[in-house]
């Protein structure tokens, strides 16, 4: 596990569009916590679907330029 990006608007717009993805998949994050990618890229957390399946819901921010190629 790695640690938040260093820029806090950047933290939590992540947060913030984790949560709306969360929403527009009808998944609901567990408790726990959640988990960061190398620099801050990545936002991961155990989920569970509406017919309480698990799931891990993860969260990719990319420069545009690189939003077809590998992080």
């Amino acid at each position: 596990m790695y640690s938040p990006p260093s820029d806090p608007d950047v933290e939590q717009r992540m947060r913030a569009h984790h949560a709306l993805a969360a929403k527009a998949l009808e998944v609901q994050t567990e408790p726990g916590g959640e988990f960061w990618g190398w620099a801050g890229r990545t936002l991961g957390a155990r989920a569970r679907t509406a017919a309480g399946a698990l799931a891990w819901l993860r969260l990719v921010s990319a420069p545009e330029a690189k939003a077809s190629g590998k992080l």
